[in-house]
C-alpha cells in the first residue's frame, strides 16, 4: 500500500514539477543577481503545468499506476527531445 501510493505521487512528470519549484526557490533566494527573478516567474508555470498535467492524466486513465508511468515517461522523453537544452 505504501509503495502503491509512493509509485502514484512519485512520477516524471511530478519530478518534472519539483524542477519548476527548485527554479522558484533559486529565484526568490538569489534576487539580487541579475535575471535571477526570471527563474522565479519561470518556474511557476513550469510546476503548475506539469502538476495539472500529472492529475488530467491521473484522473484520465483511473489511477492505473503502471499506465500512468508509462505515458509520463513518453511525454517527459519527448519534451526532453523537443528542448534539448533543459
Amino acid at each position: 500500500m505504501i509503495l502503491s501510493k509512493l509509485v502514484s505521487i512519485v512520477t516524471p512528470l511530478m519530478l518534472m514539477a519539483l524542477i519548476g519549484v527548485v527554479m522558484i526557490i533559486y529565484g526568490l533566494l538569489n534576487t539580487g543577481r541579475e535575471n535571477n527573478i526570471l527563474q522565479f516567474f519561470f518556474g511557476i508555470p513550469i510546476a503548475l503545468g506539469f502538476a495539472g498535467m500529472h492529475f488530467l492524466i491521473r484522473r484520465v486513465l483511473e489511477k492505473n499506476n503502471l499506465r500512468i508511468w508509462i505515458l509520463e515517461t513518453l511525454i517527459v522523453a519527448a519534451l526532453w527531445l523537443i528542448y534539448p537544452h533543459l
